[in-house]
């Protein structure tokens, strides 16, 4: 797994921190499938991941559910509002989560006054976008059965959850998951299933025959 932003680690072992940083971070725990915030609200709140993983993503004008991303212990989301424009999405455990919460006008105010936490946050935020650029050039590019291995090489990580139990990531998408970050449909992914005997199972042996006992 890629080295992760420690903010946390980096505010607790400076001096300058300690007398105020507990004032504007706190840690909330989330059931599986309970929403952190919906589309409608605007979080004044940086999350980072303790334990769990996120589903973040938007609904359509027909209200259907679109996922635009699985967030890993280690990783940040929420509204930024580093940019002019509205913030839109929705974030919901695929498990029992941990989350680490900050104040986001607390968190703006290190950014532009420590340069470590400034150049830190950055290269956080170029890894997430060359992640999503990965993705975006394989769906251009790539076959959808190519595409669902590279995301499972992605996923195929064992976490733990808020409540101690370990998970493979993979192991919980949907298959309307598997479509939406691969750029496919649910239709062509159910249609490569059926392709490895028709079931999800088997899509998992022909990618990983350890994973499954």
């Amino acid at each position: 797994m890629a080295k992760t932003f420690e903010l946390f680690n980096y505010l607790n072992q400076q001096e300058e921190y300690k007398d105020c940083f507990h004032q504007h971070i706190s840690v909330a725990k989330f059931r599986k499938g309970e929403y952190i915030y919906k589309p409608s609200e605007e979080p004044h709140t940086i999350y980072e991941v303790i334990s769990g993983t996120v589903k973040v993503g938007n609904y359509g004008i027909d209200g259907t559910e679109h996922c635009y991303d699985i967030l890993k212990p280690g990783d940040f989301f929420g509204n930024y509002r580093l940019l002019d424009g509205n913030f839109q999405e929705f974030s919901k455990p695929l498990t029992s989560v941990r989350l680490r919460t900050y104040d986001l006008s607390y968190i703006k105010y290190l950014i532009f006054t420590d340069i470590n936490i400034s150049a830190l946050f950055t290269k956080y935020i170029v890894r997430r976008w060359s992640r999503a650029e990965t993705r975006f050039f394989t769906v251009i590019s790539e076959e959808t059965s190519i595409r669902i291995k590279r995301l499972y090489r992605e996923f195929n990580v064992k976490i733990k959850d808020a409540d101690g139990k370990s998970v493979n990531i993979f192991s919980l998408f949907s298959q309307k998951d598997i479509a939406d970050l691969t750029g496919s449909s649910r239709q062509t992914v159910a249609n490569i299933f059926k392709k490895v005997n028709k079931d999800y199972r088997s899509l998992l042996l022909e990618l990983d025959p350890v994973m499954i006992p």
